[in-house]
Parts: C-alpha cells; sequence; structure tokens
C-alpha cells in the first residue's frame, strides 16, 4: 500500500532517511531473522546487572538499535513484507514456535511505504507514523526500488536538536500516561503478553510502596497517576527479541532477573530539552516519568518526542510568539510615545534657556561694548607681534636647517676626501712597494741564485788549501808570512759561517720582498679567494722592525721604549675566504699599528722597579687568533695586553676624524676606513672590546663566501 498525502509541512524527509536496512528472503526461517536482528544488537546474557537491557543493548550506537529493531522482505526488487520487534513479541505471547515458520508466513503485509519526491517530508511521515501506529516506514523513490527506513529515532536525530520548541515544551505535555507496569515476579513470558496485547514496546516493573520486596503477578495499565506504584525497572520488545533469540524459557524467567534497574527517570515538570540531552547522554529511547514522591506518572519516547513536531502545535506556539511580539512592540510604541513627549518637554526647556541665555549675552554685550572695542585693538596689536614673531621663528628655522644641511655637506666633503686621500696615499704606497719589491728583487734573485756556487766554489778552495797543508806540512816562508797575514786558521774556520749568514740574509730580504708584494695589492679591484694568514704573516714581516726591542739598555732606573713585543699566533684551520685582499692587508695593518703604539705608549713610560723576570711575565703582547664560525664565517681576534680604553672613548673609536694620539700623529681615519672595508666592502662584522687596564680586543667576521654576503 503507497501512500502520497498532501504535504505538510517544508522538510526534507531525506535527512531522516536510515539507508541501512536488515533484508531478508520470505523463505527465510523465522527464527533466523530474529538470531541476525539480535547479532546487529550485540549477545547478552540472562544473569543480568543494573541497566543491562537499556544501556548494554545501546552501547554500540544508536544506529545499531535502529537496524535491529526490523527486517524488510524481499522478493528480488519487490518490497513484500516487514517483520519488527513488535511482531516478534506478538509471536512470543501466542506462544508460538518461530522454527516452524518462515518470514513470509509471520510477517506484517502489505507494507505501508511512502515514495519520495518534493512534495513528501518529514510531517508527512509523522502523520502516517500517528495513523497506522506503526514505527517503521519504509521509502521507495518514482520506480518502486528502496531507499531505506524512516523511523521515530531516526527523525529525532535527522533534526536534532529536536527543534528548538522543545525548549517550549514539558515532559508532562507529550508523555504517554497509557503505562502498563507490572509487578516483579511477573514472568517475561506475561510481559511479552501484555506488550502484544496493549501495542506498547515496554513494561514498567514497579512495587506498591508499602511493600517491603517483589510482590505478586498483578499487571495494571492506567491512564491516571498510580500513587502506590514505584518504579523499580523495565522490560522493552528488544529484551524480549534478545530473550528468544537464546532460546530461553520466558515462562521461567520472572522480571526481577532480566530487568534494567534502576529505570532512567524524569520530571514531569522537567523541559523537552533536558529530557532530550538525558536520552542521548544515557543512549536510551524511552525514560521512565516520575513525580516528587518517586509515584509512576507516564512513559517519554522518541515517538513521543515527535509531537512537538506537530504542524498544529508548532503554528499554535508561533502565534502565541507572534501575540507576544506585538504586546511587547505596542508597549515600545506607548513608551516610545512618551519618551517622545519629553523630548518635547525638553526642547522647550532648551528653547526658553536658549532665550535667557541670548537676553544675558545681549546685557553683557551692552556693559562691556568699550572693553570689546580696547580689546580689539589689543588683538591686533597682539596678532600683529605673533606675525612678525612667527616670521621671525620661520626664519631662523630655515636658517638653523640649511645651517644644518652645510654642516653635514661640509662633513661628509671633509670625510669623503679625507677617504680619497687616504685610499690614494695607500694606493700610491702600493705602487711604490710594488715597485721597490720589484726592483729589489732582482738583484737579491741573482744573489740567492749564486750564493749556492760561491758556497761549492768557496769549500772546494778551502778543501784544496787543506789538502796543500796535508801534502806540504812546511811550506816556503814567502807562503808562511802570507798565511800568516791573513791569519789562514781564522779564515778557515769563519769563512763557511759567514757563507751561511750570507744566504740567510738573502733569504731574509726574499721574504721581505715577498711580503712587500703580497702587502701591495691595495689597489686591487677583484674579490678572490685569498688566505687571510698569509695577508696576516706579511702584515707582521713588515712591521716587524716595529716589534722588536726599542732601545737598548737601561737608564737612570727605566726600561728602554719596550722591551720587544711578544706576538702570539693562534691560527685555526681557515679555508680561502673570497675578499678584496689588498683592503683587508691595510686593516691588519691599521689594527695592528695601533696595538704597537699602545703597548709602547704604556710599556714605555713604565719605571723599572721590579726584577728582570717580572719584567718578561708582564712583556707587551699582541696575540692574534682566527677561527671558523659556524661553516660560513671566518673570525680573526687581534688582541693586546695595554692600557684599554674607557666605553666613551670606545664608542667614538670607529668615527671619522676622532684619535686618541697627539697632534701630528694621526689622521683618525684607520679604523673608521677599516670599519668601511669590513662592512661595507665585505658585508662583515668589526667590533672592538675594551676594559681599562687589561687591554683591546679587535674582532673581524667576513663571509666565507661571495654568496653568504645575500
Amino acid at each position: 500500500m503507497q501512500l502520497n498525502g498532501p504535504r505538510i509541512y517544508s522538510l526534507d524527509l531525506r535527512r531522516a532517511i536510515e539507508p541501512d536496512v536488515l533484508i531478508v528472503e520470505p523463505e527465510t526461517p523465522a527464527i533466523e531473522v530474529m538470531a541476525r536482528m539480535s547479532q546487529v544488537r550485540s549477545s547478552c546474557s540472562v544473569t543480568r546487572s543494573h541497566q543491562l537491557s537499556e544501556v548494554e543493548a545501546s552501547t554500540s550506537s544508536l544506529q545499531s538499535l535502529k537496524r535491529a529493531s526490523c527486517a524488510l522482505v524481499m522478493e528480488g526488487a519487490q518490497l513484500v513484507g516487514i517483520f519488527t520487534e513488535r511482531d516478534i513479541v506478538r509471536l512470543t505471547a501466542l506462544g508460538m514456535n518461530l522454527r516452524e515458520f518462515t518470514v513470509a508466513q509471520v510477517m506484517t503485509h502489505p507494507v505501508i511505504t511512502l515514495t519520495q519526491s518534493n512534495s513528501q517530508d518529514i510531517f508527512t511521515a509523522l502523520s502516517i507514523f500517528r495513523q497506522y501506529r506503526i514505527r517503521h516506514l519504509p521509502i521507495v523513490d518514482k520506480q518502486g526500488q528502496l531507499l531505506g527506513v524512516v523511523t521515530p529515532v531516526s527523525i529525532a536525530r535527522g533534526m536534532q536538536p529536536v527543534n528548538l520548541l522543545t525548549r517550549l515544551w514539558y515532559v508532562a505535555d507529550v508523555m504517554t500516561t497509557e503505562v502498563v507496569h507490572a509487578k516483579a515476579t511477573a514472568s517475561v513470558l506475561s510481559l511479552a503478553q501484555l506488550m502484544a496485547q496493549h501495542r506498547v514496546s515496554c513494561v514498567v516493573i514497579t512495587q506498591e510502596r508499602a511493600e517491603g520486596g517483589p510482590g505478586g503477578i498483578e499487571s495494571h495499565i492506567s491512564r491516571t497517576p498510580y500513587p502506590e506504584a514505584i518504579p523499580v525497572g523495565i522490560v522493552t520488545e528488544g529484551d524480549i527479541v534478545e530473550f528468544q533469540a537464546l532460546e530461553l524459557n520466558l515462562s521461567q524467567m520472572q522480571a526481577v532477573d532480566v530487568m534494567s534497574t534502576p529505570p532512567f527517570c524524569v520530571g514531569a515538570t522537567e523541559s523537552l530539552w533536558v529530557a532530550y540531552q538525558e536520552m542521548q547522554r544515557r543512549h536510551v529511547r524511552r525514560l521512565v516519568v516520575t513525580g516528587d514522591k518517586g509515584e509512576l506518572l507516564g512513559v517519554l519516547s522518541q515517538t513521543s518526542l515527535l509531537q512537538v513536531l506537530s504542524p498544529t502545535e508548532m503554528y499554535g506556539v508561533i502565534e502565541e510568539l507572534q501575540q507576544a511580539v506585538e504586546e511587547s512592540t505596542t508597549e515600545l510604541r506607548k513608551t516610545n510615545e512618551l519618551l517622545q513627549q519629553e523630548i518635547i518637554e525638553r526642547q522647550r526647556a532648551e528653547v526658553a534657556l536658549q532665550k535667557a541665555n541670548n537676553e544675558l549675552k545681549r546685557q553683557v554685550e551692552e556693559q562691556t561694548a568699550e572693553l570689546r572695542a580696547a580689546n580689539a585693538l589689543l588683538k591686533q596689536d597682539i596678532a600683529e607681534r605673533q606675525r612678525v614673531e612667527a616670521a621671525l621663528r620661520q626664519s631662523e628655522a630655515q636658517l638653523r636647517q640649511q645651517t644644518q644641511q652645510l654642516e653635514r655637506a661640509l662633513h661628509e666633503l671633509q670625510n669623503t676626501q679625507a677617504h680619497l686621500i687616504q685610499t690614494e696615499k695607500m694606493s700610491s704606497l702600493g705602487q711604490m712597494v710594488a715597485g721597490v719589491a720589484h726592483e729589489i728583487n732582482n738583484p737579491v734573485s741573482f744573489i740567492h741564485g749564486n750564493l749556492p756556487y760561491a758556497t761549492e766554489y768557496v769549500q772546494g778552495l778551502l778543501r784544496l788549501v787543506q789538502l796543500y797543508q796535508q801534502q806540504y806540512p812546511h811550506p816556503g816562508e814567502a807562503i808562511q808570512m802570507q798565511a800568516e797575514a791573513i791569519d789562514l786558521n781564522f779564515l778557515l774556520d769563519d769563512l763557511p759561517k759567514l757563507m751561511a749568514s750570507m744566504h740567510l740574509g738573502a733569504e731574509r730580504i726574499r721574504q721581505i720582498v715577498l711580503s712587500l708584494r703580497s702587502f701591495s695589492r691595495l689597489d686591487e679591484a677583484e674579490m678572490k679567494p685569498v688566505d687571510l694568514h698569509e695577508g696576516i704573516d706579511s702584515t707582521l714581516l713588515i712591521l716587524q722592525n716595529r716589534l722588536r726591542p726599542q732601545g737598548g739598555s737601561r737608564k737612570r732606573g727605566t726600561l728602554a721604549e719596550h722591551p720587544g713585543i711578544l706576538v702570539i699566533k693562534e691560527y685555526g684551520d681557515l679555508p680561502r675566504v673570497d675578499c678584496y685582499a689588498g683592503q683587508l692587508n691595510q686593516v691588519f695593518m691599521n689594527i695592528l699599528s695601533n696595538a704597537i703604539d699602545a703597548l709602547e705608549e704604556d710599556f714605555g713610560g713604565r719605571v723599572q722597579d721590579t726584577s728582570l723576570e717580572d719584567s718578561l711575565d708582564s712583556s707587551p703582547q699582541i696575540r692574534i687568533r682566527t677561527e671558523v664560525i659556524n661553516s660560513d664565517w671566518v673570525g680573526i681576534r687581534i688582541a693586546d695586553n695595554g692600557p684599554g680604553m674607557t666605553e666613551s672613548i670606545r664608542q667614538k673609536l670607529f668615527d671619522p676624524f676622532f684619535t686618541t694620539k697627539p697632534v701630528g700623529k694621526g689622521t683618525g681615519l684607520g679604523l673608521s676606513i677599516s670599519y668601511k672595508i669590513v662592512v661595507e666592502k665585505h658585508g662583515g662584522r668589526l667590533n672592538c672590546v675594551s676594559v681599562p687596564g687589561q687591554g683591546t680586543e679587535f674582532i673581524i667576521e667576513i663571509p666565507i663566501r661571495q654568496a653568504a654576503l645575500t
């Protein structure tokens, strides 16, 4: 039978369709269908603890409960019947053995279905539920193909929360007052018969208020509160299905052994919203409604909740809300009218106040007319003075701004000029040094290249002289006189030493020439990989004369200028660094020269009052340490044990033209140019750390590769 009634209310039916349905064939044994329904629910035991029937059967999920509540009988693609829990309870109450029947013999047919279309909605399904007192409505498409099943539970889930109107209803408004209840000693078979007789899905187990324990098997159904009946448990259709699937003897089982206890209860004065939330939290489909003293009042189920979705009831509530809105609007309109009257009164008072104020102003103006005239002249004079002062201030500000601009331009010009001069001087110095090194290198190379041969010749002559002495131990008188004149024995001993000294000196000159050539690369415009240790060593070689002891003796209780500066090298394993080699040599020269100046000034002026060992312990030192930083940078630390400097001097150290040296001994550009070379030319960092009395340390950090500059 297909029902296609008129559309009651626009609410999409597809939200409530449950597509997962248990489908069986007509020849399937009824006992097997019941077993499959029970398996979907989950197995249960006859020995039950508190709350087992309602909670354990639903802990898997509400979806499992809906799937287990019915089975659709399909013959091919044709729906021929439906088999529900209510049918199982009915057959159990009649004492029929399901093993003797197929599902086609005990199913309900014809099946009431609903064809899905735009004109059908949830209210259509609710109307069919109420009209035919059913709880399962198969939904088919226009071709008759099964789409799923709609149940009160699926409707409630599809409309979560169960409509906002549930907040306006109470449990007492929709609860079922026709409650079937029985004693705890009643058999489960009798409970099934009660369910089948009264077409209910559960039986509430009660006891008399005066009872101390379970009584007889008396059962009741009432429409009014039964003040002496106290609910102690509940047995549902699902429980009967499970017991039948386990093939238990229902006539021998008492309700007290299998009921869910204590039952989940709710008060009649609670809102439906609270009751709905309690059902969701407990995972149950029904609640027992009790009074203030615990007496049984009714039962609230998922089907009861759907009563609030009645279009008539909804429209009634909407009309009440509309009436309340209209009443509030009327009250607001009255309040607005009173407010408008108050505003008009205030406006009248403001007009009167304005008139009084105008009159007062007129009187004041009349009394102060002469004062205003004099005040106007005074204001005019003051305004004129203010204009003149403003013009003067503006001119002064412009003049001050121009002066500042000129000062900045002059300072930049001086800085640029000094930098150009210094650069040109260093470039000229580099060219001169390169030329001198080249000119010296030619004769030195000639001398250095011929010294080995000269040494070999001298050694041959000396061996020849010694051989003559051995062969002719008694030479002639003339030879003896000449040997004594030239002091032949001393010559034989000293001449090899003299040749070795000449070779050492020539090698020393070659090293100095190489250092001069390395240092002379000041004007190279190309950045290329360079060994920084070579540049540092070249600079130290050029400054070697200043590192030696200055002066030669102790006079009048004072040391010489300094006893010699000890250079301690702590070189790390540095790779070649992309840089301008000549410019970095200039940086090394500036920093090392300043360190030597500081040490000469500090140690040269000390009074010698200590022993020689103490003076050696406190001798001037320069420590040079190199290292790789984070694999991308290299660091060069140049530290001395000189007098150090104050924080105020350290902060100005890299300013152009700043110097602490006497007039004529420094330009104040060395460290400024060094800072620009390290920071601007190489993208590095140049810092100074100094403590008065403990020395100064300069820290140079530059990237290893040119790509690191970006």
